[in-house]
């Protein structure tokens, strides 16, 4: 005869505690989008990045892509693989980039200080600091 063994019983959860509690959904509703201001005058997109500044980034990503392709096709000990390459690649991305993202932040800064001076006042003859 074979012998059975018997499994040991697992405790039995009961179902009804979970089926009884069900979710609440909130009282109040909260907004799907917020409400547009009408008095608020809207700004026409402006590119953060002059023609200039494009050129000279393009520049940097040839450039970074030069020093990959160098790096690549150069034999695996070698001069090209191990100096060269790497210091066009550090100039690509830490010269060239960089200077084609900073490049003409200062005639913006000149440009924009000279604008602001211009419409601060409420008239430009100097009418209005004689009224006060």
């Amino acid at each position: 005869m074979a012998k059975t063994t018997a499994t040991p019983a697992r405790p039995v959860r009961s179902t009804s505690v979970r089926q009884s509690t069900s979710r609440q959904t909130p009282t109040r509703r909260t907004p799907s989008r917020a409400k547009a201001k009408e008095n608020i005058p809207v700004r026409p997109f402006q590119m953060p990045f002059d023609q200039k500044n494009m050129r000279i980034i393009f520049i940097g990503i040839a450039v970074i892509v030069l020093g990959y392709l160098l790096m690549y096709f150069s034999p695996v000990m070698s001069t090209m693989a191990i100096t060269i390459s790497p210091i066009i690649l550090l100039l690509g991305y830490c010269v060239i980039v960089p200077i084609g993202i900073m490049a003409g932040i200062r005639g913006n800064r000149k440009r924009n200080s000279l604008t602001e001076s211009s419409t601060n006042g409420a008239s430009t003859n100097g009418s209005a600091a004689n009224a006060v």
